[in-house]
């Protein structure tokens, strides 16, 4: 029930970015819920298995350890920019989610996808709404500045005869 439960959390966050068109959505997001739930679960059975207690709090640190490696490999720079940081967050959060899940914790992990979703959407949409002014601001300047820059000359061809 608390893989299950991890799945359905997952799938509602991916579904967010899906819908995004981020480059990790839908059955990425499940699957790292997933992942962390089963390390968690098996832990538990493995510990109960060998009559020990289980070290949840390793558990924790090897999942977000683990999970921020994948995140980075999403996170992409171009031209100064950073790209792709909110889901490369979003997949930290969805393992934080399918580790509560897999603790048995389906309220927080509950709380916690309903949480990122919002985040994800709603925040976007008052976010560009609040900064559209400053963008726009922003976009016009260089615009500007590439306005004046005086035109460049174009280069002879290699073979072209001296003048």
């Amino acid at each position: 029930m608390r893989v299950l439960g991890a799945m359905v959390m997952g799938a509602i966050i991916g579904w967010e970015r899906e819908a995004q068109g981020k480059p990790a959505g839908f059955r990425t997001h499940i699957i790292v819920a997933l992942g962390a739930a089963l390390f968690v679960v098996s832990g538990e059975m493995a510990a109960e298995a060998a009559g020990e207690p289980i070290d949840a709090v390793r558990a924790m640190a090897a999942i977000a350890q683990g999970v921020g490696f994948l995140g980075a490999g999403i996170i992409y720079q171009t031209r100064g920019e950073v790209r792709w940081l909110t889901t490369a967050a979003s997949i930290w959060a969805a393992a934080a989610v399918g580790l509560a899940l897999g603790l048995g914790m389906y309220g927080l992990g509950a709380v916690g996808s309903l949480a990122v979703v919002f985040t994800l959407h709603w925040l976007d949409l008052f976010e560009r709404r609040l900064f559209a002014r400053e963008k726009k601001k922003k976009k016009n300047a260089k615009k500007a500045e590439t306005d004046e820059a005086p035109p460049q000359e174009e280069p002879a061809p290699p073979n072209a005869p001296e003048e």
